[in-house]
């Protein structure tokens, strides 16, 4: 921002894969730097006093490597200050193993900066964490500081030149409630350089941003040429899907209707309503919809890619929580959220009818109990791999009445995973009337993709520049957003009996089917 007379600058890395608007990072950053290192046509190590590597799929994407690479490297043989987080924290690391799913290790190469190596561990807790060791953004050994983690690979393996400075008291990994102390921070001997993997320390803890701005040793009056630099810098990054696609957003116009939503839900977990999502969000945001994604459940990182889109934090409200999984109780996520946004998009968790039946976990439970509660309409998404499009049609059907004798508003389908070559004409007739006779719409009809390899689908080396055009260009085309607008409603919560919910359930699977196939004459 050569415009705003600055003595230090601030830069964040903006490349594909990377999530520069995943969090405020203390509203320090002044500068962006692309994958050519330049800040201002000139070299990021010569103009920048700091550089801030944020999460995303970094590892995965490999966007730090060239002229990029080399400018850090420079950077860190200076002295000057790096903080990574998360991706970020394993790029300025020597290794990755990212093959979770992989019968053998899959070894992704990082700068070597900090002593570490990563494995795969999944936490997505919001988390209270100890400061154990100092560095240029930590000080007060023994304070708490709070954040979140949003992670697959986050089992650190300490090398004799690393010095961890923090530790995260985390209750849940690896999709298991297992209480633990994980080390969650490190840097260099030097103190200059430094990795952690817990998101949104800048943001809710002002005591580390102080820290950066001793060592910096930044004045009042130019911290606020700073954020004035970084209002602009957020502005800009905003006015983009994605990163660096040049598809441009249009302006916000804020409208007159009460904030409204609407939920993703799915006939069982796999059929791609994390992929159709972040589609939908992002053609929404690209229309200039003050559009945001919320997740049920505490697997925050099925909305990261609709996030990656839209250019929207996560925040505190983004994970409704079910049971003991999961961030924020419903009453103050509706009561947060629809303060920043006018339109919902709320994802799942796993198919809408799972998790009703354990009475080993506190209520809400399941998918199904948040739609009664929200009292919002919810989409279904079908997927017609493994039975077909008959077999879909009948998991469509059966969901929808189901649904509906449970008190919930199915308001539309989408068929996922379609030959298009078996979908004819009649056939798209007979499923849109199956579903007319019910009040619901047929909302999309999306064609069999090759996204199976690695790095195209959650959870299998995802890379979000990929997997984010790709959801948006088929959401574009073949699905009804401005159905989908229409259909969403005001968020009300309805006070509910879950015990009663669970009964009525049970009941329904016991009542006797409402008609009877008879086959031959008669």
């Amino acid at each position: 921002m050569s415009h705003i007379s600055l003595k230090h600058r601030i830069g964040l890395v903006y490349v594909p894969g990377a999530l520069p608007c995943f969090e405020d990072f203390g509203g320090l950053p002044t500068d962006i730097v692309k994958e050519d290192g330049l800040v201002d046509g000139r070299p990021a190590s010569e103009v920048l006093d700091m550089l801030i590597i944020p999460g995303g799929s970094l590892i995965e994407s490999g966007s730090i490597r060239g002229a990029l690479a080399r400018e850090i490297i420079k950077m860190a043989d200076k002295g000057k200050y790096l903080f990574g987080i998360c991706a970020g924290f394993q790029a300025l690391g020597k290794c990755t193993d990212t093959g979770r799913l992989s019968p053998i290790p899959i070894i992704k190469i990082g700068l070597g900066l900090l002593d570490v190596e990563f494995e795969p561990l999944i936490c997505t807790d919001r988390v209270k964490a100890t400061i154990i060791g100092e560095s240029f953004i930590t000080a007060n050994v023994g304070s708490e500081v709070t954040g979140f983690h949003c992670h697959t690979y986050g089992r650190i393996i300490l090398g004799k030149n690393a010095k961890p400075i923090m530790i995260s008291h985390v209750n849940r990994v690896n999709y298991r409630r297992k209480p633990q102390d994980l080390i969650s921070g490190v840097t260099n001997r030097e103190g200059n350089i430094t990795g952690v993997l817990v998101h949104g320390l800048l943001d809710e803890n002002p005591n580390l941003v102080e820290n950066v701005i001793k060592s910096l040793d930044i004045k009042t009056e130019e911290l606020q040429r700073i954020k004035m630099a970084n209002s602009t810098l957020k502005a800009k990054l905003k006015s983009e899907i994605g990163v660096s696609t040049g598809l441009e957003i249009k302006s916000y116009t804020p409208s007159s209707n009460s904030p409204r939503g609407v939920i993703f839900t799915a006939t069982e977990s796999g059929v791609g309503k994390t992929f159709i999502l972040a589609g939908v969000a992002g053609a929404l945001k690209r229309r200039g919809i003050n559009v945001s994604v919320l997740k049920v459940g505490g697997d925050i990182r099925d909305i990261v890619p609709s996030l990656y889109l839209i250019k929207e934090p996560m925040r505190p409200y983004s994970s409704i929580r079910l049971g003991n999984s999961g961030w924020s109780p419903i009453t103050e996520v509706v009561k947060a959220a629809t303060r920043d946004y006018e339109l919902l998009l709320i994802e799942g968790a796993m198919g809408d009818f799972t998790g009703l039946l354990n009475t080993a976990e506190e209520h809400p439970f399941s998918t199904l109990e948040v739609a009664l509660t929200l009292n919002i309409p919810v989409i279904i998404v079908v997927a017609c791999d493994k039975g077909g499009l008959e077999g879909a049609i009948m998991d469509a059907v059966n969901h929808v009445d189901a649904l509906n004798r449970m008190g919930v508003h199915v308001a539309g389908v989408i068929f996922n995973k379609v030959r298009l070559s078996y979908m004819t004409n009649d056939l798209q007739l007979l499923v849109e009337k199956t579903l007319y006779i019910r009040n619901v719409e047929l909302l999309g009809i999306i064609p069999r993709l090759d996204v199976e390899a690695r790095g195209a689908i959650p959870e299998v080396e995802i890379r979000y520049e990929e997997f984010g055009a790709m959801a948006l260009e088929v959401a574009e085309k073949f699905i009804e957003t401005e159905k989908i607008l229409r259909i969403a409603k005001p968020l009300m919560i309805e006070p509910l009996n879950f015990g009663n919910v669970i009964e009525k359930f049970k009941k329904m699977l016991l009542s006797p089917p409402r008609f009877t196939v008879v086959d031959g004459e008669g």
